[in-house]
């Protein structure tokens, strides 16, 4: 981490004390002492808060620690990732350009981005904007087509049409990040901008949110900025990168601190007004914050039930009251932000540290004080869910890797499943080999990720249960030709998406003119002669006598597909000098072999 200068450090001790000067309402004169019990209990390094009552902050405050290894304090100024509380920002920064009159929320998207296209040509024509920011597209989550990758906003744009549905549009809710991004997409265009430059012009600067910013490079910039931590598999903090969401930032990219939050806070909380000036129509307003999409009514407590999709929010029956939210997680941060319409109370908090239910404890246990109800001892429900998750997927894990068929070995030596495979969406997936692997030599890559994969079954591999790995349990199955090459695998990526099948791509060799060229030459059976040529493009050819030369299209080692001849390959054969001295020729499941001729 970049050390802090002394200075802006000494600045940061001084002010703490200040915030923590702040006076509170009798009902939270607990609050300090339950917030520093609640980071030890859930083994979180810090967290801030944002409290707004009556068109008033109330507490912005900062605790425990925002960096463990230099024991920098957390502060109202820290600034975090918000992760999905972005969603909101996107659908505020939408309703201005409706405002204008240069958005409709119920007008297909392709009025205003002729080129979106989606796997389904109904889709295509139907999908409307505000479709894209309730979750109901019909597309499922693909979030590992984004997760880690190097494309730009654009490039995933146009890979939206190689991903299938798995419902018609709005006729069920799956939340979707690729969505909003394509929402945001949308609103720089209609813009004339980008998505960054409209959310800044629009909600940021409006609400003299100055320290807020889109990168994890601008955030580390800021001299009082948190470090993300995990917890390890023996429950321990451990420091965790940000993940950077520069394609995707619609839907998760923005950096704020408690300070800026409580300002969007207050306008929310106060009917889309903040100081005087309407950034949010009521009628939008309105539409964000009711039900558009019905979820699954799980009912794990009394108090909270009904609950809804709007835009940019979930909608709960809390306690006979509305209550408003959305929380955001990403490796290193957990954030949630909350709020009662016609009550004008709100609160937002982050905390440090991945997937962190303590988010939610601080948030429920803040709404229950700001409205004057009885208490409920929500650390205590979350922990029991928090411990219950932890023994269901460990016995999930130990049901999962169980079934495998005793005694099956992979169908060919694990060198032949080596190699690079594409989905025009998703890219490309590596395997490769690794013998230091424990438990097995072949790895996954993807995306920049990484990780064994061990034999499971026949030609099934699965990698090991790691939840601090991107690839835990996920299993891959390979696919083979009649010919018993392997032409593809598929990867169960997600459980809510159908396994992704990639075509293995040629060996790069095979375009390699130095590869290549030592195969051309001429081949005979007795009478019988083919010419083998390179061209100039790079591509080689066979030929016989009579005939148009045919292309060859790599396949593996030196074996060679004969393009538009199904079942029909060329294998070229080195002696024991290298040099190629015969070529196989392999059709319907019968060879002969051609001599090379001087």
């Amino acid at each position: 981490m970049k050390p802090i200068r002394p200075t802006l450090a000494l600045a940061a001790l001084l002010a703490a004390p200040l915030l923590h000067a702040q006076a509170l309402p009798p009902e939270f004169a607990d609050w300090d002492a339950f917030v520093e019990q609640q980071l030890k209990l859930w083994k979180v390094p810090g967290a801030s808060v944002a409290l707004v009552k009556d068109g008033k902050v109330i507490l912005a405050r900062g605790y425990g620690q925002r960096d463990q290894e230099q024991r920098l304090p957390m502060t109202a100024d820290t600034v975090q990732p918000i992760a999905s509380v972005t969603k909101s920002f996107t659908v505020t920064a939408l309703a201005t350009l409706v405002r204008d009159g240069r958005l409709a929320w119920d007008k297909p998207v392709r009025e205003f981005l002729p080129d979106f296209r989606l796997h389904s040509d109904y889709a295509t024509q139907t999908v409307t904007v505000r479709d894209l920011v309730t979750h109901r597209t019909g597309l499922p989550r693909h979030d590992f087509v984004w997760y880690g990758s190097t494309l730009t906003r654009e490039q995933i744009f146009q890979r939206l049409r190689h991903f299938e549905l798995s419902a018609e549009p709005r006729a069920k809710f799956q939340y979707n990040n690729l969505m909003y991004m394509t929402a945001g997409y949308l609103g720089g265009k209609v813009a004339g901008s980008d998505w960054e430059t409209l959310v800044r012009g629009s909600v940021l600067n409006p609400l003299g949110m100055a320290s807020s910013s889109f990168t994890i490079a601008d955030l580390t910039k800021a001299p009082d900025h948190g470090t993300g931590y995990t917890l390890d598999n023996d429950e321990k903090p451990v420091a965790k990168p940000y993940q950077d969401l520069v394609a995707m930032g619609p839907t998760g990219s923005i950096n704020s601190n408690a300070r800026d939050m409580s300002q969007y806070l207050l306008m929310l909380a106060g009917g889309g007004v903040h100081q005087g000036r309407t950034l949010i129509p009521a009628g939008d307003l309105r539409a964000m914050t009711s039900g558009q999409m019905t979820l699954p009514d799980s009912r794990l407590w009394p108090e909270l039930n009904g609950p809804q999709y709007g835009m940019g929010f979930f909608v709960n029956n809390y306690r006979g009251h509305t209550l408003v939210e959305h929380g955001g997680n990403m490796p290193g941060a957990s954030t949630a932000l909350a709020f009662v319409p016609g009550r004008n109370v709100g609160i937002y908090t982050t905390v440090n540290m991945s997937g962190s239910f303590l988010r939610d404890v601080l948030m429920y246990a803040a709404i229950d004080r700001l409205l004057a109800l009885s208490p409920v001892d929500w650390s205590k429900r979350f922990h029991d869910i928090y411990t219950q998750g932890r023994a269901a997927q460990k016995s999930a894990a130990e049901q999962k890797l169980a079934p495998r068929r005793a005694g099956t070995q992979p169908a060919l030596p694990l060198a032949e499943y080596v190699g690079e495979y594409e989905h025009p969406g998703y890219g490309i997936v590596t395997i490769g080999r690794d013998a230091k692997v424990p438990g097995g030599d072949l790895t996954i890559g993807y995306n920049g990720f990484s990780a064994p994969l061990p034999h499971l079954h026949v030609d099934v591999f699965q990698s090991p249960r790691d939840e601090l790995s991107e690839f835990d349990e996920a299993r891959v199955q390979f696919r083979s030709s009649f010919e018993g090459e392997i032409e593809g695998l598929r990867v169960e990526f997600e459980p809510a998406v159908k396994p992704i099948e990639f075509k293995r791509l040629p060996d790069k060799r095979f375009k390699d003119a130095a590869f290549l060229l030592p195969m051309a030459g001429n081949y005979a059976i007795g009478v019988r002669e083919w010419t083998v040529r390179l061209r100039s493009d790079g591509v080689l050819t066979v030929a016989g006598r009579t005939g148009a030369p045919l292309e060859l299209i790599g396949a593996r080692g030196t074996r060679f597909n004969v393009k538009d001849q199904p079942g029909f390959q060329v294998e070229f054969v080195p002696d024991a000098s290298g040099r190629y001295t015969q070529m196989a020729l392999h059709r319907n499941g019968s060879s002969s072999v051609a001599q090379r001729q001087p």
